[in-house]
């Protein structure tokens, strides 16, 4: 097994401190990638909507949200569009949903904003945030116009079991990988069928998430895919710096190996809920996102592939990492985690990150 530790240390200029970052760019730029279908949702139902008296506010909901920034500008975008249609003056809900670990600090600090950072228009936009996870109901039935989720569904509820040779679905065994599929089955059917109960009828929901790209390939931040995460973590473990406890105890929960067949799957299953609550699965569409850093400096290009990395990945090396330890010695293992990492991106810095995205819009129709 390659070992990185003869390679001269480089330091990187960003480490996770909850600011925005390359990760940030890739993702928000993500997020952006189905704004159109977001507002043509969104136009399409506050035209249809009956003139009330009480009015009757816009509900809008943003599941897996983490700090708010990636997908701040679009919430922003459909708040004007709410007063283009209803008026300046027209009330609206903006909820914000997490598991209860997210750090809801930071998340209020972007909806209030900064100095350089406007957050929401305040007065008549009220934002409220739901510490809950989302494979479960998170707001009445009937109460939501417009629910949105990007990259997040990725992610698993619960951990089904220890990846023993490695961090990612890439490197699990056969059993392992079928426990984690049939939890990724599990956790879309009810995430979908917890919106769907949240939506009002003609309400939609529109969910952008990390996929396959329906032949078996899987996105790759790195040469040779994702095994490196995990091949780092058995260098460090192999050379004492790391207890087999703790290699065993670093993985990533989440199953982005879904093709349209399991997108499909609530819809084609039989499910009673499906047809009571009226979800009709209107469009499926994969896109394939190519990171290119223009920059021929190797160093600069390592630096920004493992800033984008550090966001997602720094929890899950912390997680791993014994409570025995001091928070000094946990931070000097991660930091040399990821100098291990830019280690391979400098090597390999020829290489352009790829990863692939499905769109996925759901609406609920009116009875």
């Amino acid at each position: 097994m390659k070992s990185f530790s003869n390679f001269p240390t480089m330091k990187m200029n960003s480490r996770y401190r909850g600011e925005k970052d390359d990760m940030y760019n890739a993702h928000g730029h993500a997020g952006n990638m189905c704004r159109e279908v977001i507002l043509d949702n969104l136009g399409r139902i506050l035209l249809s909507r009956p003139r009330q008296s009480p009015v009757q506010p816009v509900n809008i909901a943003d599941f897996g949200t983490a700090d708010g920034n990636a997908s701040l500008s679009l919430i922003k975008e459909m708040i004007d569009v709410v007063h283009t249609h209803l008026g300046d003056q027209h009330p609206i809900v903006v909820y914000y949903n997490d598991h209860s670990k997210n750090d809801f600090n930071l998340l209020s600090k972007v909806i209030q904003g900064t100095g350089q950072e406007p957050g929401l228009v305040t007065g008549n936009v009220y934002p409220m945030m739901i510490p809950r996870t989302m494979y479960e109901q998170c707001l009445p039935d009937n109460s939501v116009d417009v629910a949105i989720s990007t990259v997040a569904t990725h992610y698993l509820s619960k951990r089904v079991c220890q990846i023993k040779n490695g961090i990612m679905f890439e490197e699990a065994d056969e059993e392992e990988r079928k426990m984690i599929r049939e939890q990724g089955k599990t956790d879309w059917r009810a995430f979908v069928l917890s919106r769907g109960r949240e939506l009002k009828p003609g309400g939609a929901l529109v969910v952008l998430t990390v996929s396959s790209n329906g032949h078996g390939e899987m996105s790759s931040v790195f040469y040779h895919g994702q095994s490196v995460f995990g091949r780092i973590v058995s260098d460090m473990t192999t050379e004492g710096i790391l207890t087999q406890k703790e290699y065993l105890a670093t993985n990533f929960h989440v199953f982005y190996g879904r093709n349209e067949d399991d997108f499909r799957e609530p819809f084609t299953s039989g499910l009673p809920d499906i047809k009571k609550l009226g979800l009709e699965l209107v469009s499926i569409k994969l896109t394939t996102r190519h990171y290119n850093t223009h920059t021929t400096d190797k160093l600069k290009y390592s630096q920004m592939i493992v800033a984008m990395v550090i966001p997602w990945m720094h929890h899950v090396v912390y997680g791993g990492l014994s409570n025995s330890r001091s928070e000094k010695e946990k931070e000097e293992i991660i930091s040399q985690y990821f100098d291990r990492l830019q280690t391979y991106a400098y090597n390999h810095s020829d290489f352009i990150p790829y990863m692939f995205f499905t769109e996925v819009v759901i609406k609920r129709n009116k009875k």
